[in-house]
């Protein structure tokens, strides 16, 4: 059949307007330009009105401030490092273009070098605070701070620029990428639950040379450290794999012990906390051989990505990545989390001050109704901290300073627990179950009576403000101050 006359198919459609209209070429070459406008806008929005501080501000009196990109980190991402360096890469030169020689922003080479850096000295791994090891060795003056998520075939990019000497968050922007065809990766495969429960377990145990013990802290939700029903199942398939392994493997390890990762309160105190996490000190006093069990798990359109390690007290892993397939998975498992009381993209630590926030079962911890969370508290210079809890039912109360320990100052390199031997109160998680979080900030002066208004409650007494960004915008709004954060998710079943 010859093809319609366009002049009669152009009237038919004005007498028709339902009918589909042709594709306006001017429409569809503003799509094919979008990407490079919306980094241009992240760009602007963050140089365009940034709340600076008075120091900052003196900065820019004498000097061009620099701005260094964080690096995204491979196992931080639910895409290939490959595919997320190109979003870094458009908004980087967006970046520049926007600067317009008012910033210098440290080339990419230069920043990977320092990168490189770290993580060979081990800076990265032992650091409470690798964001700060960051803008000391890149020596910039601004923190480009980016978070990436996958909603469907979109990818959220966000960006917050921080002063790295005062660690005041003074802008942010966020936009949604449409991802090619091309990026899209694709099901090749994929195991069922107990399948893939004994391939890891095979794998892991296969790969060390000699193991006596592991500990298990458990396989949370993608980075946002919440526990979930489904993570807590595979973590009960994997371990009966592990048992089910060292007892008929051909390495025949009877004698290998399994328990879940927890630090009795009195050994907990008495942990002399250097730069070494939680983990590597219990690992350490375990003696070699001893390991932790932990993980994520990332869900796809068709699977569910794993991916485990095994590490020891030096904090080297053995790791193993696999696919379920999620046809499956039993349906009455929630592979998405509850809500948490923390934005995933606000939990990194971040600021001047190296603050360490961590628990008696490690930075993620998982804890079951009975049992007791005991915290720490550590900076490695003087400092003011104040520490809130975000219960899963929207109330938030001070825990420290308290009526135990009245004032807020800790001195650098001095470990404060919460509750202390001499605090007579405990944490001990009652019903109902859900996600929480404790929030700690650091600040170089005492702050206490800039607080009174929005903050006067005593502590452990509901506070006025309803949830966390509120408290987080009283300490931002400070004047004239230091400030670092610290916060720790915690999963209660």
């Amino acid at each position: 059949m010859a093809p319609p006359n366009e002049e009669f198919a152009s009237e038919d459609r004005q007498d028709k307007p339902w009918r589909k209209k042709d594709p306006d070429p001017e429409k569809e070459k503003k799509k094919t330009v979008s990407a490079s406008k919306k980094f241009a806008m992240m760009a602007r929005a963050l140089l365009g009105q940034p709340h600076w501080s008075e120091r900052f501000l003196n900065l820019l009196d004498r000097d061009i401030p620099k701005i260094a990109i964080h690096p995204f980190q491979a196992d931080e991402l639910p895409i290939s490092l490959e595919e997320a360096q190109m979003y870094v890469n458009g908004f980087t030169q967006a970046l520049v273009r926007e600067a317009d020689g008012r910033y210098g922003v440290v080339a990419r080479q230069e920043l990977g070098a320092v990168v490189k850096d770290i993580n060979e000295m081990g800076m990265r791994s032992e650091s409470e605070n690798p964001l700060g090891d960051l803008i000391a060795r890149a020596r910039s003056d601004l923190l480009a701070v980016g978070h990436l998520t996958l909603k469907g075939d979109k990818i959220l990019l966000a960006y917050k620029l921080v002063e790295t000497e005062t660690g005041r968050i003074v802008s942010s922007s966020q936009q949604a990428f449409a991802r090619k065809n091309d990026d899209v990766r694709q099901t090749h495969g994929g195991l069922s639950v107990v399948g893939a429960a004994q391939k890891a377990a095979g794998a892991l145990l296969r790969d060390v040379n000699f193991v006596h013990k592991i500990m298990v802290q458990g396989i949370r939700y993608q980075t946002s450290g919440i526990h979930t029903g489904f993570g807590r199942y595979f973590t009960g398939a994997l371990v009966d794999s592990l048992r089910q392994q060292a007892a008929s493997g051909p390495r025949n390890i009877n004698s290998l012990e399994i328990s879940d990762f927890v630090i009795e309160e009195e050994q907990f105190r008495g942990l002399q906390l250097s730069a070494n996490s939680v983990e590597r000190a219990t690992l350490s006093q375990h003696g070699q051989g001893s390991f932790i069990l932990k993980g994520t798990y990332w869900p796809f359109e068709e699977y569910v990505e794993m991916r485990l390690s095994l590490e020891n007290e030096k904090g080297a892993a053995h790791v193993w990545r696999g696919r379920i397939v999620k046809s499956e998975i039993p349906p009455e498992l929630d592979l998405l989390p509850p809500p948490s009381p923390i934005a995933q993209e606000e939990t990194n630590p971040l600021g001047p001050i190296d603050l360490y926030l961590s628990s008696n079962k490690g930075n993620d911890p998982s804890y079951k109704v009975g049992q007791k969370m005991v915290l720490s508290v550590r900076t490695t210079v003087d400092a003011y901290i104040g520490c809130y809890y975000l219960q899963a039912d929207g109330m938030i109360f001070r825990i420290f300073p308290n009526r135990f320990m009245k004032s807020g100052f800790l001195n650098g390199g001095f470990t404060q627990n919460i509750p202390s031997a001499s605090m007579p109160f405990a944490f001990e998680f009652t019903p109902p179950s859900g996600v929480e979080a404790v929030k700690c900030f650091a600040t170089d002066r005492d702050v206490a009576k800039d607080l009174t208004t929005a903050l006067g409650q005593a502590a452990f007494k509901p506070l006025s403000v309803a949830n966390e960004r509120q408290l987080t915008k009283v300490y931002r709004s400070l004047p004239n101050v230091l400030l670092s954060e610290a916060s720790l998710i915690i999963s209660v079943e």
